[in-house]
């Protein structure tokens, strides 16, 4: 797809949490950047259903993507479920050039492929470190304050 990213989350208030992300999991070079469009749930929902909504939400998007591809990037991340989805219309989907991730897809298809290694290796993940497996008694915890 590309060397280089820049990631479009839906809030401001997310940018941090992604480069938190992107630091955690050495992307730092990778990564051009993390901007934002400023969009609430009643705009997204709209944009799924009213043109006129769509074309300012990708506006807005578009507006954001331009200084990263300008920095570097060659692939776009849309961060979140609403954009993923909203954007899965546009096949394919390029702004300038960078290809802008269908999300939706890459998350189906990584699923499948996670449950073909599962078949073919008997794992699928690392469990030590990031990904270590939770005690009982913190799946426990956690389990008994959300359900």
């Amino acid at each position: 797809m590309g060397r280089t990213l820049g990631l479009v989350t839906i809030s401001p208030v997310f940018i941090a949490w992604h480069e938190r992300q992107v630091r955690a999991h050495g992307l730092g070079e990778r990564v051009i950047g993390v901007r934002a469009i400023q969009m609430d749930l009643a705009g997204f929902m709209r944009a799924f259903t009213d043109d006129a909504s769509y074309a300012k939400v990708r506006a807005d998007f578009v507006e954001q993507v331009r200084p990263l591809v300008a920095a570097g990037a060659e692939v776009i991340l849309p961060c979140g479920g609403l954009p993923m989805l909203l954007f899965a219309r546009e096949c394919p989907f390029a702004i300038d050039g960078a290809l802008v991730v269908n999300g939706i897809v890459v998350a189906a298809k990584a699923a499948e492929m996670a449950l073909a290694l599962r078949r073919l290796t008997g794992s699928v993940v690392s469990r030590r470190g990031t990904y270590a497996r939770a005690s009982a008694d913190c799946v426990e915890e956690y389990l008994s304050t959300r359900w």
